[in-house]
């Protein structure tokens, strides 16, 4: 006999009471006293689901969605920070206790299934779609779709989206910091052509009821099951204290971190298969490690593998065994997967932070730290050398400069570029005035091309975070010295920026670069 599955309609409603809804039924399957579910839902307003290991400061921009009444909350399961379109997304999920599912290999093939499920559904409604593991459900090589499961327990829930319509993109791009540097002259429909929707691919908006059935029957045909339709088997008063919980600050600001006193902090990012940033805080005079915070769009199984991983580090000295040894006790113990995410790779990303106390021995002071970022493996070259550049942004520039969009600088002392350029000239570098992105790619690839090991550069933060990828792709080895002032990325002025355009003044960091590179020489 079929296993029998139930299906829940639950129409409209708040972000928080569906988010509520997916963690007491993760709870209830996880003690099997209830049938697995796949639910259907639709927020009734547009709103912000940031991915469960996600910092909102660093995927979202608050004071828009602030000013445009624009909730932001957190969800269960990992990946990327989703924009709500309330008019364009119709939302599901499969909530399944599975008992033999335990190794990487098995969480992975049941996450293909989940997949394998999407497409089947949706090919009965005519669309060619195909599923881009692990995540992405693409037609045409556009996105139609997205999920990302966890687990608690052997219970396994997967969520995710269809666009019924067109996706508000010119908002998504304001209330998302997204880098939209990367698009040319402001044109925001080559973002919008990543995505597709049912009505651009079948002519007409169809009705939801026909879609879900035909996903419904992709479930039953990939999981060999049936299906009775039920109501939501959960106590309103139950429903509504997980609400609360999860409409509370705490719950949706929940990876913020507060310094641990008398502490370095070290950061790191990883971004080759998917985006993590690791903040190691280690006690000055004992240096040992007293906290850890790892955040990014990666999806884990179990849900809590990260704060284990966090707090089992807690006490460890800075030594990359004793991480690594840990860390694989924790997913030992936790029969623990990360997608695209091996134990290693955390132990390397930890590592490679706690590597950034080399800057101590370089000139830095302890506060400075946390402006320096490594850009690939710079030990190996970071002395000697025949040509060192010194890479800075224009925005540095005074605004009515008559060098603010060209390269040079007439050293007249009215902004900090001109005493770069001395500092440059101090230490044998050549100073590159960087006037938009498309020149940084460039400049950074011809420096590899003539031999350079080793560049020097500053930029903002946030330009960092979202061009990671890019650095390293580019595989030049460097060191960044963060910048002061509002950037164009506060500013949500990354387009102006990416063309050259960007029209307020930041600041350099001076007395930090002058010690970095004295340290270096």
């Amino acid at each position: 006999m079929k296993q029998v599955w139930q299906v829940i309609d639950s129409g409209y409603e708040t972000c928080f009471q569906g988010i509520a809804t997916d963690k007491t039924l993760l709870a209830a399957c996880s003690r099997q006293v209830v049938a697995d579910t796949i639910r259907f839902f639709q927020y009734d307003a547009d709103c912000i689901i940031l991915g469960y290991y996600q910092k909102a400061e660093q995927e979202v921009r608050l004071s828009f969605c602030k000013d445009n009444g624009i909730t932001v909350s957190r969800r269960l399961t990992g990946g990327k920070t989703i924009y709500w379109d309330r008019e364009a997304t119709l939302g599901w999920e499969v909530v399944l206790y599975q008992q033999d599912v335990v190794t990487p290999r098995q969480i992975e093939a049941l996450q293909r299934k989940i997949g394998a499920a999407l497409v089947s559904g949706l090919k009965m409604l005519g669309l060619n779609v195909r599923y881009q593991y692990p995540s992405t459900i693409e037609l045409a090589g556009c996105e139609i779709g997205w999920f990302c499961g966890t687990r608690t327990g052997q219970a396994f829930l997967y969520q995710g989206y269809i666009y019924s319509k067109d996706i508000d993109v010119s908002t998504l791009l304001r209330a998302l910091r997204i880098p939209r540097e990367k698009l040319q002259n402001k044109d925001i429909n080559k973002y919008r052509k990543k995505f597709t929707s049912l009505a651009d691919a079948l002519g007409e908006v169809p009705s939801l009821n026909t879609v879900k059935s035909a996903m419904i029957l992709g479930f039953c045909q990939v999981f060999d099951i049936s299906t009775v339709s039920n109501h939501l088997p959960i106590s309103k008063d139950y429903l509504d204290t997980a609400c609360q919980e999860v409409a509370a600050p705490q719950w949706v600001f929940n990876r913020a971190t507060a310094l641990p006193s008398n502490s370095y902090q070290l950061r790191n990012t990883y971004t080759k298969r998917t985006f993590i940033t690791v903040s190691v805080f280690l006690d000055r005079k004992q240096r040992c490690i007293t906290g850890v915070s790892i955040t990014g769009d990666f999806a884990a199984y179990p849900a809590n593998i990260i704060e284990k991983i966090e707090a089992g580090l807690i006490g460890l000295p800075p030594d990359v065994a004793c991480i690594s040894q840990t860390i694989s006790t924790c997913f030992t113990n936790q029969q623990a997967h990360v997608l695209l995410v091996s134990p290693e790779i955390f132990t390397r990303t930890i590592g490679k932070a706690v590597d950034k106390l080399a800057f101590l021995q370089w000139g830095a002071k302890p506060e400075d730290i946390l402006d320096l970022t490594m850009v690939g493996n710079v030990f190996n070259h970071i002395s000697g050398g025949k040509h060192k550049p010194l890479l800075i942004p224009y925005c540095a520039k005074a605004v009515d400069c008559p060098y603010r969009y060209t390269e040079g600088c007439g050293r007249c002392g009215r902004c900090d570029v001109s005493e770069a350029y001395s500092l440059a000239d101090q230490y044998g570098l050549e100073p590159i005035t960087i006037q938009n992105y498309e020149m940084l790619e460039e400049t950074l690839k011809n420096l590899k091309k003539r031999g350079c090991k080793l560049f020097i550069g500053t930029c903002c933060e946030s330009f960092w975070n979202k061009h990671a990828r890019d650095f390293e792709q580019i595989g030049l080895p460097g060191i960044l010295v963060n910048v002061d002032d509002s950037t164009c990325y506060e500013l949500g002025q990354e387009q102006e920026a990416y063309q050259g355009h960007f029209a307020n003044q930041t600041k350099l960091k001076k007395q930090l670069l002058c010690r970095l590179l004295e340290g270096i020489s």
